[in-house]
């Protein structure tokens, strides 16, 4: 059997590369790695996420949906209530919308925050209880 020892990065097409690594810097915390024109790197000290500017075009009107095939969401770990809060409270300060208004219960077992990053991919801060 092959094993793997964990993610080692996902790839974001996105719309508009400034804008996405703003909001991930700002508001997921994470850093920049590795920037060029067309691509940029960023870590959270764990895991890698690279966000590249589409070759192909994009017209106004594709958005990303959840429920088509592929992506749905991707979540980030958070270790406790007291950071959870303080993504929440970062968020409302950024006039970032969330779902359900803020800290909600991911209905598995745990309590999260759901939103969306500028190209409308939902993104969730999760705490595991």
């Amino acid at each position: 059997m092959v094993t793997t020892t964990g993610v080692h990065h996902i790839t974001l097409i996105v719309r508009d590369l400034k804008k996405s690594k703003e909001f991930y810097q700002n508001v997921c915390g994470m850093e920049v790695v590795h920037d060029e024109e067309d691509v940029c790197g960023l870590t959270d000290g764990m895991f890698s996420l690279w966000l590249a500017h589409s070759n192909e075009i994009i017209g106004k009107d594709d958005v990303f949906n959840p429920e088509h095939l592929g992506l749905n969401h991707w979540a980030f770990r958070v270790d406790n209530k007291e950071d959870l809060g303080e993504i929440e409270e970062a968020l409302r300060k950024m006039e970032i919308e969330m779902e359900e208004g803020g800290i909600t219960d991911d209905g598995y077992g745990g309590t999260a925050i759901f939103t969306k990053d500028p190209d409308g991919m939902k993104v969730e801060f999760h705490l595991q209880e």
